[in-house]
């Protein structure tokens, strides 16, 4: 009867038998043509699809210039802190100094302008509340400027301030017509009470015309109500103002007369010149600044 271990033994040493004679064994290749009969890939040559790889770049598309808005202009921003850091330090007391200000757009009675014993700090009050009426009216005009001329909006800042300016001057400007005016056509005491409703006037109005480009600023969903606010705003601040000259100043038929003059020489037309001097003064600035 075989011995199973005998067998098993032979076995092994029958395998080992070509490693003892010291023969190598030679790899024979089975699929010498490679695989293309059985896959759809074909040979490439890895240097030309490499150099194909680098030539063939995509092209892109030309950039646009991401448009400036007022929320994103650290000066804007930084200008809206500083006055609102003002107005808050000065309106101490200052709801009353308000009252007698829009008491003063009304009242035509003859009695001792309110300005004559005003303390520092109401000065200061009315003061910043100007700064805000001339700052607010700036950004209406630049954005009216914008909206009219969409190439003159590149430069926010020089934008605002060339608006703020402008209101500025215009403001002395018809300060100084209306006293002379009230000078003419009236006594002394008429006139200050007429320069003192268009003081107040012009001071009030900064409040809600702040509030409501801030609103805009911040909400940039219904920044295109803000002209359309302003100019109801400032349309309002006007009738006040022209219902106190017509108050003081009519006593016959015939100043209707003047005051139709009155209201088409310093009321309408002059708003068409604070336009073109916005635009003039905006372009001029920004030459001199790229010529630097």
């Amino acid at each position: 009867m075989p011995n199973p271990a005998a067998q098993i033994h032979l076995s092994i040493d029958t395998l080992d038998a070509p490693a003892s004679t010291g023969r190598a064994e030679v790899f024979v290749p089975r699929y010498i043509d490679g695989f293309e009969s059985s896959t759809p890939l074909k040979e490439t040559d890895p240097l030309e699809d490499l150099q194909e790889t680098i030539i063939a770049i995509p092209e892109g598309f030309p950039a646009e210039k991401i448009p400036q808005t007022p929320a994103g202009s650290p000066i804007l921003i930084s200008i809206t802190l500083v006055v609102f850091l003002l107005f808050a330090f000065t309106f101490k007391k200052g709801t009353k100094f308000l009252g007698q200000m829009f008491r003063s757009i009304i009242n035509v009675k003859e009695r001792q302008n309110i300005f004559d014993d005003t303390t520092v700090r109401e000065t200061q009050l009315r003061a910043v509340l100007l700064c805000m009426t001339f700052i607010s009216e700036g950004f209406c005009l630049f954005q009216l400027i914008t909206r009219q001329n969409p190439a003159l909006s590149d430069s926010l800042a020089i934008g605002i301030g060339c608006g703020t300016l402008v209101a500025c001057g215009y403001y002395f400007l018809q300060k100084w017509l209306y006293k002379g005016i009230g000078l003419l056509f009236t006594d002394t005491t008429h006139t200050h009470q007429w320069i003192e409703s268009f003081v107040s006037i012009n001071s009030l109005i900064g409040i809600p015309l702040a509030l409501s480009i801030l609103t805009s600023i911040f909400i940039p969903g219904i920044d295109h109500v803000v002209l359309p606010v302003a100019a109801a705003i400032y349309l309002i601040s006007r009738i006040l103002f022209i219902y106190k000259g017509f108050k003081i100043f009519y006593r016959k038929i015939l100043d209707l007369f003047y005051f139709i003059i009155y209201l088409c020489a310093l009321e309408i037309t002059p708003l068409f010149w604070v336009y073109k001097s916005s635009v003039l003064i905006y372009q001029f600035v920004e030459l001199k600044i790229q010529q630097l």
